[in-house]
């Protein structure tokens, strides 16, 4: 038997539109301001491997989000393994539907829902904002509430995001300065040159033919410093050679690069173990001996 036409539980549009309402307004209450930064680099993914590309975050959207763990930080947090300390601090936040859709996939981006892999910059946490990659994004929290068939809101779940020399320029310091605290960084001293300051953010390459098309070596501009000709790139593809020309993609400088140490470690809080290792493997390894399989 059909369920009674009298009542219209789960097809009335008008009062799915009230539900969504006091959704959006109890997060604009109780809820506080965040970021939400999509990966622009998800094309080209190895499918062979299925290893995942170099992920770029050029774009910031300011999201209301709704903290759903409210009481402490989720997740494993402090424990020792194979690999020694780790810290998976994990939050639950949740984001209503309309207001994604309005600032984000509105905005000219291919995006629908928040995808697994972006990040979400909360600027309160930790005194001067933490950033977290979208583990899990669930579209069933609120279970079709009155028949509805597309989610009033997501329930992201994250975990502390974990730099690992990603390309983040959105244009809002408090979330570059990621890339300048913790990128794997080199100084670049530099000699003569066409008197033109490189440009922050902008890419830098070595070519033979001075295109960046054919470009042997490419990287990102941290800092320049001309009192001294002092380069500082991040984001390295490629090895620089002393001797060449440095060019700048936007700003058109041209250096010639006179030294750089590939061992220093300059990262504000990043420790990179490049020259220890070099140090210390220098004085036991043996180069001596003989290839047992004839040449190879």
């Amino acid at each position: 038997m059909a369920v009674s036409q009298y009542f219209n539980n789960y097809n009335s549009l008008s009062e799915q539109r009230v539900i969504e309402d006091l959704i959006v307004e109890s997060i604009k209450i109780m809820g506080f301001d965040a970021y939400y930064l999509p990966n622009t680099n998800n094309q080209a993914r190895d499918l062979l491997y299925g290893e995942d590309p170099v992920k770029q975050f050029e774009s910031a959207f300011q999201l209301e989000l709704y903290l759903s763990s409210s009481l402490e930080y989720e997740g494993e947090k402090e424990f020792f393994s194979k690999f020694g300390l780790e810290i998976k601090n994990n939050v639950r936040v949740i984001v209503s539907k309309r207001t994604f859709t309005q600032r984000v996939s509105s905005s000219g981006t291919s995006t629908t829902r928040p995808n697994e892999g972006d990040l979400i910059y909360i600027p309160f946490l930790n005194g001067t904002g933490e950033l977290f990659e979208i583990k899990f994004t669930n579209q069933t929290k609120d279970f079709f509430m009155l028949g509805r068939k597309v989610p009033y809101f997501y329930e992201l779940e994250m975990e502390k995001f974990k730099y690992s020399q990603e390309i983040i320029n959105t244009g809002i310091a408090d979330i570059d300065v990621v890339v300048t605290d913790s990128a794997y960084t080199l100084h670049l001293n530099t000699g003569a040159g066409n008197n033109i300051n490189y440009k922050v953010q902008e890419t830098v390459f070595q070519s033979a033919d001075s295109t960046q098309a054919n470009a042997t070596t490419v990287a990102v501009v941290q800092s320049w410093i001309p009192s001294s000709n002092t380069l500082s790139v991040t984001n390295i593809a490629g090895e620089f050679i002393d001797g060449q020309i440095i060019y700048g993609a936007r700003s058109n400088a041209q250096y010639i690069l006179s030294t750089f140490d590939p061992l220093y470690d300059p990262a504000n809080k990043e420790v990179y173990d490049n020259e220890l290792i070099s140090n210390n493997a220098s004085a036991i390894t043996n180069t001596n001996e003989i290839n047992p399989f004839g040449n190879i």
